[in-house]
């Protein structure tokens, strides 16, 4: 089998810029760095955004910019949430919605930890709503501890549910029983999502096509 090249696009230099890339050699195109996904500002005052923050400590992206997280992943990156420890969300390969499954979810941890959690956007919104404590199977993966499902789960008290209902309600969502095994399975598979400290870094072991915008 042919051994096609990968070469980069780096999206956070050229953004916005289109044009077809004319050569005798067959290359795979792989767009990389990062992008933030802020929610409309006439969007920002619907109930959803405060009960996600507020009770599944997500909070949606809208004065953020690129300078707030210093990394340069490898494919691209797009920044949809945060969360109170400085950890951030996105969509792998593109922006991504909730009513599609083309793009899965990946996080970058403010310790450089990294990888992909949910298949689609819809089920990364079913985890955080359904089972409040998925991070600590992060925090197990990240210090290669065992962990034990039933000795994590928390009991919801009443506040809590009415909050989960709302959520569940206003987004349309199910509860997957699978959910907890779906996010182990993603912690601990191989996954091309790759992390670098900078762009730079990146260009040590990646080969980059570079756009110019006239």
């Amino acid at each position: 089998m042919m051994n096609i090249p990968k070469r980069l696009i780096d999206i956070e230099k050229n953004k916005g810029v289109f044009g077809f890339f004319v050569t005798s050699e067959k290359v795979d195109i792989v767009y990389a760095g990062k992008e933030i996904i802020q929610v409309p500002k006439n969007e920002r005052s619907h109930k959803i955004y405060k009960l996600l923050e507020e009770y599944c400590d997500v909070i949606f992206c809208t004065t953020q910019v690129l300078d707030d997280f210093p990394f340069y992943p490898v494919p691209r990156f797009s920044i949809f949430a945060v969360d109170s420890k400085d950890n951030c969300f996105g969509t792998i390969g593109g922006p991504g919605d909730i009513e599609d499954d083309d793009y899965p979810v990946g996080y970058v941890s403010r310790n450089g930890m990294n990888g992909k959690i949910a298949n689609s956007l819809k089920e990364f919104l079913e985890l955080v709503t359904f089972y409040p404590y998925w991070r600590k199977f992060i925090m197990c993966e990240q210090m290669a501890v065992s962990n034990n499902i039933d000795a994590m789960k928390i009991e919801d008290n009443p506040q809590c549910l009415t909050r989960q209902r709302e959520i569940q309600e206003i987004l349309n969502l199910s509860n997957n029983p699978k959910s907890i095994d779906l996010l182990i399975s993603n912690i601990k598979s191989p996954h091309d999502f790759i992390v670098y400290a900078s762009k730079d870094e990146a260009r040590k072991v990646n080969a980059f096509l570079d756009v110019f915008a006239d």
